[in-house]
């Protein structure tokens, strides 16, 4: 019985010594080649891999000063991985002086590109197409970036792993008084109605199939290129309003997350070929269109029938024909002016309706 007992012991203790010798032969190859690496090179992958290049994308139009302004915010990032893209749908020539300037002091890399449609998606799909980096972080050109910014977005990256697509952060809005928060950790449903604000508790809504979902603003938003790619980027008939909205449920119904970081990006409400002050819309056809648009695309499946429509009316009445009615106590504005936002709004919801249920028909064609 003893005799047993000690072959076990010697054959057991063989068994450890052969594994032990095995192990040692292959950390000594794994040594050796690493030896034959250049450290250079191994240090190089090393460091993107912890700090990815990102490219910030900046889309402007026809607003240089606000822009240069932006642009001479990210000389103060501490995060020092990055590229710069500027997308620019501008009329004038004082914005490409502006980019010029700023590429003859080498701060950092900076690219360039002149575009004619006034459109966000298609300008935020330039970018992407333009971006070498693995992550495309966007703001406005009437934002200023705090230094963090970059580092608390790519830290996100990090901690939740390769299933977190889309990194965004708060929005507070200097242009008012006080200076209050504009968006923060906010959730948008499948027929658009979002809750801007939620506090520090939040809960995330990443369910692919959900009906509530985490949603980003664009002046404080960034993304994995490739997800970007695997959803086809930004649907260009949004052409202003719901853009990354949908960006995000997209990428939450194809598997990813959306998270938050806490980071806050400064906004400033400016004139622009949208809005005459922060109030004074003139896209009323945009928000219409989009508004019925997404409603359609997202929530027409989701939503039984009578409820959909009359929670889609109320939502237009709301987001359009309330707020251009309110415009005539506000603003003062003349009869014909309010006549012609209204007009533009039905337009917008008619375009919207019909786009809407064609992109229904094309699907149902497909599955058949």
């Amino acid at each position: 019985m003893k005799n047993s007992n000690i072959k076990i012991v010697l054959i057991n203790f063989l068994t450890l010594l052969t594994a032990i010798s095995q192990t040692i032969s292959e950390m000594w190859h794994i040594y050796w080649q690493t030896r034959k690496l250049n450290s250079s090179h191994t240090q190089q992958a090393i460091s993107t891999k912890i700090f990815p290049l990102v490219s910030i994308v900046i889309c402007t139009d026809n607003r240089p000063s606000l822009l240069e302004r932006a642009i001479k915010s990210l000389e103060m990032l501490s995060y020092k991985n990055f590229e710069v893209i500027v997308i620019d749908s501008s009329l004038n020539t004082e914005t490409t002086q502006i980019v010029n300037t700023w590429l003859s002091k080498n701060s950092f890399k900076l690219h360039y590109a002149k575009i004619e449609p006034k459109n966000i998606s298609y300008s935020r799909n330039m970018g992407v197409k333009m971006a070498l980096g693995t992550i495309v972080a966007f703001c406005d050109d009437n934002t200023i970036v705090p230094s963090q910014w970059l580092d608390e977005l790519v830290l996100k990256y990090s901690e939740y792993g390769d299933k977190c697509a889309a990194v965004g952060g708060t929005v507070r809005d200097l242009s008012r008084p006080n200076s209050p928060l504009q968006f923060c950790r906010g959730i948008t449903n499948v027929l658009s109605e979002t809750i801007a604000l939620r506090p520090n508790n939040y809960i995330n809504y990443n369910r692919a199939n959900g009906f509530w979902y985490n949603a980003l603003i664009g002046t404080n938003s960034s993304f994995r290129k490739d997800s970007l790619e695997k959803i086809n980027g930004y649907d260009e008939f949004l052409d202003y309003f719901l853009d990354e909205t949908d960006v995000c449920l997209r990428l939450i119904q194809a598997g990813y997350q959306v998270h938050y970081a806490d980071v806050t990006v400064y906004h400033f409400s400016q004139p622009s070929h949208n809005r005459v002050d922060q109030k004074h819309l003139t896209c009323w056809y945009s928000l219409a269109k989009n508004t019925a648009y997404f409603a359609f695309k997202h929530g027409f499946k989701k939503v039984p029938c009578p409820i959909f429509f009359i929670r889609l009316a109320l939502l237009l009445t709301y987001r359009c024909f309330l707020r251009i009615i309110c415009l005539k106590f506000t603003h003062r504005l003349p009869n014909s002016t309010l006549i012609k936002y209204i007009q533009q709004a039905y337009d917008g919801i008619r375009v919207g309706l019909w786009a809407g249920l064609n992109l229904h028909k094309a699907n149902l064609k497909s599955h058949t």
